[in-house]
């Protein structure tokens, strides 16, 4: 499967000349000639990369429609390649403006464009059209399809086979899976946020589960929540900043007769008070060190 890029600028002559180079080099390139059309391309196609020029109707259409891009939940994290020709003192400029901007803009390039700089860009963001690594998640997904296919609820299942693989469902794998079921991206979603037990970010290294089961509610389990909320600055269902802890809660982990109950990873911890806790996670902090 290639690599699919979208262009977007008002000069039809230079969208013909871009198109003709990512073809030969084995990308597979869609045009559109205004902010509007490319954003209406953007969330039908799904591009892997969106090469959009910075003036076309007006001065500032390019970065307009980049920012709309950004705001949009299905396209928001496709790179973004911002061409103009504005001239090098104001693209520093412009490149400082887009650094302070929660933005999808990756880099600011100069027209006219030199097509080893350009493929090169491409590169680093998607890789080599049919690499390796592009090859083997579409392989791995295609597997997961396969499993479950023509079977009540396959999409459920798949969802939960690549939870189970990556921890989460990464946004990247989404819109692979779209285009490979052939479902739009927004039906992913629905099923994604309508189950609570799908993560779309990653969870923490070590994963904290506290047990709520009535046994362990019965004894503090309750007080055990909040003393770790309390500890690592976090809510349920949320990581640290440093990536290192994810906090749950579960129904009942089945250690009734060692209540109250907290997992950290896999390993069983019973009888636990408010006072133990900050030892516990310690172990795994000493662990990060």
């Amino acid at each position: 499967m290639k690599n699919k890029i979208l262009i977007i600028d008002d000069d039809a002559d230079f969208v013909e000349a871009i198109s003709l180079l990512l073809e030969a080099n084995g990308y597979k390139t869609l045009q559109a000639y205004n902010g509007k059309e490319g954003f209406a391309q953007a969330k039908e196609q799904v591009p892997d990369l969106i090469m959009l020029d910075m003036k076309m109707a007006y001065q500032t259409e390019g970065a307009e429609t980049a920012k709309a891009m950004s705001k949009d939940a299905e396209i928001k994290d496709i790179p973004v390649i911002l061409a103009t020709g504005i001239g090098k003192e104001l693209t520093k400029k412009l490149k400082e403006i887009l650094r302070n901007e929660a933005m999808s803009v990756k880099t600011v390039i100069e027209k006219p464009i030199e097509a080893k700089e350009l493929l090169k860009i491409i590169k680093n963001y998607i890789g080599e059209s049919g690499g390796k690594e592009h090859r083997e998640l579409i392989k791995q997904i295609t597997s997961f399809a396969n499993k479950w296919k023509g079977k009540k609820g396959n999409l459920v299942m798949i969802l939960h086979e690549i939870q189970n693989y990556y921890g989460y469902v990464p946004r990247g794998i989404s819109f692979q899976l779209s285009r490979l079921l052939g479902i739009p991206l927004a039906r992913i979603y629905e099923v994604i946020t309508f189950y609570n037990f799908f993560k779309l970010s990653p969870p923490g290294k070590h994963v904290i589960s506290v047990c709520m089961g009535t046994a362990c509610y019965l004894k503090g389990a309750a007080e055990l929540v909040d003393k770790i909320k309390s500890l690592l600055k976090i809510e349920e269902g949320q990581t640290t900043e440093d990536g290192l802890f994810h906090l749950q809660v579960v129904r009942c982990l089945g250690c009734c007769g060692l209540a109250p109950v907290v997992m950290v990873d896999q390993k069983i911890y019973s009888k636990v008070v408010p006072d133990s806790i900050e030892g516990i996670v310690s172990r795994y902090r000493q662990d990060k060190s």
